[in-house]
């Protein structure tokens, strides 16, 4: 709200065609513009007299110029002061009290007109320092990443309208060259196709906004967007690879380990075939089978401690012989154990 308050600051007068506009002590160089095509629309030879001045009717007495009396006027004075009074007039209705008492001592309109100017924008040392600052800000233009074309003009806009006030003026030629240059990466395409089909000499700075603006909506955010979703995507697929590798570790973990029991068990059968007689059961002492088969064990426990020994002792061992000598002593201590 404070914002757009600020924004119509010196429209007190509804835009009138027929009132001159309110200052209201803010944005004096929007008023003072408009105040300008008030008084030319108006009256022309007004704003004359304003930007000239309107000399006092003199007379000669004694080789010496002075003011003429109101009786001593002609009629070619008495329409000079008329038209300064009505000059003066239009200034004071345009103006808020704290701006009349300021000019309140002021005989001509002129004399009004350029203390507002001093007041408002300063002297010409105050205005050179304005013209310096503003060409700076003008010569250090850049286009802000993400930044739409309408916010970007927007910005560059104020600082040209700015110097035009203060008389400073570019022409379109170097303030299409200047957008062009002050454009961010992925605008570099388009302005080198600007600059080599059409060239800065042949666009306005109006013909350029447009062409920005419809190459933004048609083909760049489009593309961009595209862009933005693909990393996303990448961004979640990334995510789920180290879940998806931790999984996969798992199951050949797993497998290796059912791999190294089923090479224990095939060298451990042959091994006893080698030595001859029937293999012998370390679980109840009978032969023709082994422990892990055997039909006499006592309960679902010691199976399940014995497939825990079997799994630690298939890890340790590298070599069929290491593993059998293992597994035998892990046997016995069970058998000891209980």
């Amino acid at each position: 709200m404070a914002s757009t308050q600020s924004s119509y600051a010196g429209l007190g007068e509804g835009q009138s065609t027929t009132r001159p506009p309110l200052f209201d002590g803010t944005n004096y160089t929007y008023w003072k513009e408009r105040m300008r095509i008030y008084i030319q629309s108006t009256n022309f030879l007004l704003w004359r007299i304003i930007k000239n001045g309107e000399d006092v009717p003199m007379k000669k007495v004694r080789e010496t110029n002075v003011p003429k009396t109101e009786n001593e006027y002609d009629a070619q004075d008495i329409k000079k002061v008329e038209n300064n009074a009505k000059a003066i007039n239009i200034i004071y209705c345009a103006v808020n009290p704290d701006d009349y008492r300021k000019n309140s001592c002021c005989t001509t309109a002129k004399e009004m007109w350029d203390k507002l100017e001093i007041t408002y924008e300063g002297t010409d040392q105050v205005r050179e320092a304005k013209i310096d600052f503003l060409t700076h800000e003008y010569e250090l233009f850049r286009m802000k990443e993400n930044e739409k074309i309408d916010e970007m003009f927007e910005r560059f806009s104020k600082i040209v309208n700015d110097l035009h006030a203060l008389k400073k003026t570019y022409t379109d030629k170097e303030l299409v060259r200047k957008i062009l240059r002050s454009l961010t990466l992925e605008w570099r395409s388009k302005a080198d196709a600007i600059q080599e089909s059409i060239g800065i000499t042949n666009v306005t700075i109006d013909g350029l906004r447009g062409n920005l603006k419809t190459y933004e909506s048609t083909i760049l955010f489009p593309s961009l967007g595209e862009q933005k979703k693909k990393g996303i995507a990448l961004k979640a697929s990334s995510s789920q690879e180290p879940a998806m590798e931790e999984s996969s570790d798992e199951d050949n973990e797993f497998g290796l380990v059912i791999k190294k029991f089923h090479k224990f068990m095939r060298e451990y059968e042959r091994k006893g075939k080698k030595h001859g007689g029937p293999p012998k059961c370390y679980g109840c002492g009978e032969v023709g089978h082994i422990k892990p088969k055997c039909p006499n064990a006592k309960n679902e426990k010691e199976k399940k401690s014995f497939k825990k020994h079997r799994a630690y002792i298939s890890w340790g061992g590298d070599s069929g012989d290491e593993s059998s000598e293992g597994f035998k002593e892990t046997t016995y201590f069970h058998r000891e154990g209980g």
